[in-house]
């Protein structure tokens, strides 16, 4: 064999140093991209850097880099990379849901407020998703031709004006300085249960869409769930939430042999719950919730492992799925005239909703126009789910990019909102002496 045959089929060869290269400069260019749009986005529009990042990732996708340097745009972003790239966006979001599930104080700021968290997460689901089952034969009839079948398009889109993002809107309060609030815990948890509700539904939809559906195979699903949360919160939860922080103390800090540790267990849940049915999202959630009383863990994964997610892993996830969002697609008024009609009846269903929700419980009027804006928040979750619409054949282009803006514009509208929302219960800049809180985060507003 010669020397150029051995050095292209092996690890290192000629094949595997293309593609790195091609990787890295992918990644350069992402995170350069991205802090160029945040500082922008934080300056002129007052975003949090969260925001500021889902928009470079749509910047860097067909809607303005790929339209106005296509032959660039194909070359730098080459299908070679493309299922590194899916690898690398579900580990960002796993480690992320895994950090949004230790910062929150769900036991101390919900008390008796369980009540309130499963009406407005019920509500949150069900208001919109019957909004969007009524009205979508009006957009479906003014589809043009071939058009997908209604059932599959109606089930759709009622899902897609359900949806909440649970981890942009975790990302939010922390950069925001309200992860310690009690409007922050009565608004994740409901989101929390809203987004395993909807996974579910996103899930048994793309089953009767593709003619499996079975309601013995969804009802294993369910009690399988049930199984793992109660096997992580019944069992094992505690005991190993403790035996890593005796390991922490004993060593002064979060070692590699204890971070190895946690990886493999929230790795393992995200398996088992990918396999569930639920998405891979929702095992890091639950042993990020498992762990969050024992705040020596938080406070050790903030310090050594989250600038890496956030820096690093997250862009790269934006910028995968703005690659698949072109906003170029709607070319005339009339669509555009649609597109605010999305808009309009995702928030009328999930905003309103939410908010008539809080207010049945007992909310006063601001916490429950809160609550409301932020359940109404989308952002990639709801991408997510239109990309599997999209992929099944039930969203045409122009409605998935309808949907897609809808998502956008509900996540920008959130940070100022919430910010003006919530003005008085923001921690400040600097974390008093003697106060150490894995939850005091950097306020970036």
């Amino acid at each position: 064999m010669s020397l150029i045959s051995l050095l292209a089929n092996s690890a290192v060869g000629a094949k595997a140093e293309e593609l790195t290269g091609r990787l890295f400069l992918q990644i350069a260019v992402i995170l350069c991209v991205t802090q160029m749009v945040v500082r922008l986005s934080r300056r002129f529009l007052g975003q949090t850097d969260v925001a500021g990042e889902i928009l470079a990732g749509i910047v860097l996708g067909p809607s303005l880099f790929g339209a106005l340097m296509p032959s660039v745009s194909a070359r730098l972003f080459h299908a070679s990379t493309s299922p590194i790239f899916v690898g690398l966006a579900q580990l960002a979001l796993v480690l992320l849901m895994f950090q949004i599930g230790m910062e929150f104080r769900f036991g101390a700021s919900l008390g008796s407020s369980k009540r309130t968290v499963t009406v407005i997460s019920v509500t949150g689901i069900l208001f919109p998703f019957v909004l969007g089952y009524c009205a979508a034969p009006w957009f479906h009839a003014a589809m043009a031709e071939p058009r997908p079948s209604l059932l599959g398009f109606r089930l759709f889109f009622a899902t897609a004006m359900s949806i909440t993002a649970i981890p942009i809107l975790g990302r939010i309060f922390m950069e925001l300085g309200l992860s310690h609030t009690r409007t922050a815990a009565l608004t994740i948890g409901a989101a929390a249960l809203d987004d395993i509700c909807g996974w579910l539904l996103l899930g048994a939809i793309s089953a009767i869409v593709t003619a499996n559906f079975s309601l013995s195979n969804l009802s294993v699903r369910l009690f399988a769930l049930v199984a793992f949360v109660w096997f992580v919160f019944g069992v094992i939860g505690k005991p190993l939430a403790r035996f890593i922080v005796a390991q922490i103390r004993r060593s002064g800090s979060l070692t590699a042999d204890i971070l190895a540790l946690i990886l493999v267990v929230l790795l393992t849940a995200a398996m088992i719950t990918s396999h569930i049915g639920v998405f891979a999202i929702i095992g890091g959630f639950i042993i990020g919730v498992a762990f969050h009383e024992e705040r020596e863990i938080g406070e050790e994964w903030t310090r050594r492992v989250s600038p890496l997610v956030n820096t690093l892993l997250l862009p790269l996830f934006f910028t995968y799925t703005g690659l698949r969002t072109d906003i170029g697609t709607l070319s005339n008024k009339t669509a555009w005239l649609q597109c605010a009609l999305v808009c309009s009846i995702a928030f009328i269903g999930k905003l309103g909703g939410a908010y008539v929700a809080a207010r049945a419980c007992g909310e006063a009027h601001r916490q429950a126009l809160t609550i409301g804006v932020c359940m109404n928040t989308r952002a990639l979750m709801e991408l997510i789910a239109l990309n599997i619409g999209y992929d099944l054949g039930v969203l045409p282009r122009q409605m998935y990019t309808m949907l897609v803006i809808m998502a956008l514009v509900s996540t920008y509208m959130a940070t100022p909102l919430i910010r003006w929302l919530m003005a008085g219960e923001r921690r400040p800049v600097h974390q008093p002496a003697g106060r150490p809180d894995s939850t005091y985060l950097r306020d970036v507003g």
